[in-house]
């Protein structure tokens, strides 16, 4: 996953860890279109993602997306929802919010000296 152009990441740069089938992919697909985007716009760095879902089908099912941005700290986002589309939907959200919350925290605060003030300088 360290192509450096400007496309849109695919969902075959996941890897698909354990609990999924080639079957599962046009869902994978749809259903992550949003995270892959995002994805897409912080392409000029290393990117690593993988899903995974342990005990699909039964209760306790658990989904996780965990994505690794050089310069940003390890994303992990879970879903406990037995439904894997709604799974899905469930970690694309979470991973998206918290992408935006790590390159927040990653931009410059505001410069001080251009903030309006009551103070006399």
């Amino acid at each position: 996953m360290t192509d450096q152009t400007n496309s849109p990441l695919d969902v075959s740069e996941i890897r698909l860890g354990g609990g999924f089938s080639e079957a599962d992919v046009p869902l994978i697909e749809t259903t992550l279109r949003q995270i892959l985007q995002r994805l897409g716009a912080v392409r000029g760095r290393s990117i690593e993602a993988e899903l995974s879902v342990r005990d699909r089908d039964a209760r306790g099912t658990k989904t996780t997306l965990e994505i690794w941005v050089h310069g940003l700290p390890r994303l992990v986002a879970t879903s406990d929802l037995p439904d894997l589309r709604d799974a899905l939907h469930e970690v694309g959200d979470r991973a998206v919010a918290q992408l935006d919350e790590a390159r927040t925290r990653r931009e410059p605060k505001s410069n001080r000296s251009r903030r309006d003030t009551i103070r006399e300088p």
